[in-house]
C-alpha cells in the first residue's frame, strides 16, 4: 500500500513538473513573438510619420516664406528672385540645424527656382525645390512646387 502511494505521487510529481515546463515553454514562446513583433513596426512607422511631418513643415514654411518675400519686395522694391532664393536659403540652413538637433534627421533644400505671375512680376506663384531627407532607415530625394501662401 505504501508503494502504491509512493508511485502515485512520483507520478504526480513528474505530471506537475512537465505541466510547468509546458506553461514556462508557451510563455517564451508567446514573449518572443510579442518583442518580434514591437521591433518590427515600431522603427518603420516611426520613420514614415517623421518624414511626413518633415514634409509638412517644409511645405508650410516655405509657403508662408513665400508669402513674406512677396509683401517685403513689394514694400521695398528688391529684387523678388535673389531675395526668394537667399531667404529660402537660410530657412534651409535653420531647418537642418533644428532637425538634426531634435531627431537623427537630415534635411537639405537645394535647386531653387522662383516662378512669378506673367502679368505681375512682382507676385510669386510658386517656388520649385529638391528635398533631401536622409535618417537612418530611410533616404531620398524628392521635388517639390511649394505655392505661396500660409495655412
Amino acid at each position: 500500500m505504501v508503494s502504491e502511494r509512493r508511485e502515485r505521487a512520483q507520478v504526480i510529481l513528474i505530471g506537475a513538473i512537465a505541466l510547468a515546463f509546458i506553461i514556462l515553454g508557451i510563455v517564451v514562446v508567446f514573449n518572443g513573438v510579442l518583442y518580434t513583433e514591437t521591433l518590427s513596426s515600431g522603427g518603420t512607422s516611426q520613420t514614415a510619420s517623421n518624414a511626413d511631418v518633415i514634409e509638412l513643415e517644409i511645405e508650410q514654411g516655405v509657403g508662408c516664406l513665400l508669402e513674406r518675400v512677396e509683401n517685403e519686395s513689394a514694400q521695398n522694391g528688391t529684387d523678388l528672385q535673389n531675395q526668394t532664393r537667399e531667404n529660402i536659403s537660410a530657412f534651409s540652413s535653420s531647418y537642418q540645424n533644428t532637425t538634426v538637433r531634435s531627431t537623427t534627421t537630415s534635411v537639405n533644400l537645394t535647386a531653387i527656382e522662383v516662378h512669378t505671375s506673367d502679368t505681375n512680376k512682382s507676385h510669386i506663384e510658386n517656388a520649385s525645390l529638391t528635398i533631401e531627407y536622409y535618417s537612418n532607415s530611410l533616404s531620398y530625394k524628392q521635388n517639390r512646387t511649394i505655392v505661396t501662401g500660409c495655412p
